[in-house]
């Protein structure tokens, strides 16, 4: 059975994601390549770049398997998203915490977040009030701009397993990590073999990736 705005069984799981033009098999696919790119690192790479690697090629995975559906890639203010051929659903990638793909409890992304997420998750806001959305969840299919969903990722050791979902953010802590979703889509996992790709300690974490520039004075 649902829980509120969880999707988890995978009846709902795939009838939510075809809605939005997807399928559960290409997003967990997409984190699957992009796990795959992180444990080919060793301890000779650069310390930030196993997770860059992680998040990167999720985002080259996922815009390729989407390609032929008429999925484009799109760059916002260095916010590399991935937006439908409608232009009416957008996606970004992210690395979650611990509770990321458990349905009973709530994720937060693992990192702090730019000003280009935290204004796509204000416009999210604006759409789904949060006291509405519980009322009304049809309310998500309605919106009139676009909505911007985060596909999270969290490598748990202890389970060997990457876990995954697609979530809608509505809201920001003051640590500038998203915090609230108005609809969460649990994935299917994607199990590992342990010790076969244990080659750091780390955990993958997104880059921020929003550079801020400012106009050198001339003398």
């Amino acid at each position: 059975m649902q829980k509120h705005n969880v999707y988890s069984e995978p009846g709902d799981v795939n009838d939510r994601l075809s809605e939005l033009g997807l399928k559960a098999t290409t997003l967990r696919e997409a984190v699957q390549r992009g796990f795959a790119s992180w444990a080919s690192c060793t301890v000779n790479h650069p310390t930030n770049y196993p997770g860059i690697s992680f998040w990167a090629d999720t985002i080259a995975a996922m815009r390729e398997l989407l390609h032929s559906d008429g999925w484009i890639r799109r760059d916002d203010g260095n916010l590399p998203l991935t937006v439908d051929a409608k232009g009416r659903v957008s996606i970004v990638v992210s690395t979650g915490d611990e509770y990321t793909g458990l349905p009973d409890l709530t994720p937060s992304t693992q990192s702090s977040k730019g000003p280009r997420t935290v204004s796509v998750v204000e416009v999210n806001a604006q759409q789904i009030p949060l006291f509405d959305f519980k009322k009304h969840p049809e309310i998500v299919k309605q919106g009139e701009e676009r909505l911007t969903w985060i596909l999270l990722f969290h490598r748990d050791r202890a389970s060997n397993e990457v876990r995954c979902e697609l979530s809608c953010p509505v809201k920001m802590n003051e640590d500038g990590q998203i915090d609230a979703w108005a609809e969460r889509i649990i994935l299917p996992s994607v199990p590992f073999g342990g010790d076969d790709v244990e080659v750091r300690n780390d955990a993958p974490k997104t880059p921020e990736i929003d550079v801020k520039i400012k106009r050198k004075k001339r003398g």
